[in-house]
């Protein structure tokens, strides 16, 4: 199946869950907000939590500064 994070395509096996993604992308899960087709998921859903083809994940990395 094909899906997109922040705009980039990523072809993933059938029953992907958002945590593959993640791991495959090799992007560490602390310090991030995930959603999910415009909504928040929360970290403790993400291995559980079904990609579908088409799916749209935005991921907001999480920084300090003034």
């Amino acid at each position: 199946m094909n899906i997109t994070i922040n705009d980039v395509s990523l072809t993933l096996p059938e029953g992907a869950t958002l945590k593959d993604a993640l791991d495959i992308k090799e992007i560490k899960p602390q310090g991030i907000a995930t959603a999910l087709n415009g909504c928040v998921i929360p970290a403790v859903r993400r291995n559980e939590t079904a990609l579908s083809d088409g799916d749209k994940i935005v991921i907001i990395k999480a920084f300090y500064g003034g």
